[in-house]
């Protein structure tokens, strides 16, 4: 029971922190059809809105969290709304990591490999000439 203490309290698979997003739509859903006077065949809309709103906003807040990681939602929507350039890399950027490896594939591999190759041989004469005492 004491392990429990911190878990958030769930009613209808919806925890307690997203129950006030519940309760703006289903109140949006209930009132705005009040405010404009809509009607379905003579029965004032908001019988029906307003349980329709709930049902569709717990169904969206069970299908963003129940069997996904925490916070999917909420990353899914950066990685479609921020350019690439101005946040960090996501996986569904399909970086290309080739550079990294130094292979050959990549020009910048290819100089960045000889650079290598020529510090070494500098570094080499180097300590040749201070082994030698020059």
């Amino acid at each position: 029971m004491r392990e429990r203490i911190y878990l958030p309290i769930v009613r209808f698979g919806v925890p307690h922190t997203d129950w006030k997003y519940v309760f703006l739509v289903t109140m949006l859903g209930f009132v705005l059809p009040f405010v404009f006077g809509f009607r379905i065949y003579g029965v004032p809309a908001p019988m029906f809105t307003g349980t329709i709103a709930l049902a569709l906003s717990v169904a969206f807040f069970n299908f963003i969290r129940l069997g996904r990681r925490p916070l999917w939602f909420q990353h899914t929507l950066r990685a479609l709304l921020t350019c690439r350039v101005a946040r960090a890399a996501l996986p569904v950027d399909g970086l290309n990591e080739s550079w990294l490896e130094g292979g050959a594939e990549t020009s910048y591999g290819k100089e960045a490999a000889g650079g290598k190759r020529l510090a070494r041989k500098s570094q080499a004469s180097s300590a040749a000439s201070i082994s030698r005492g020059l």
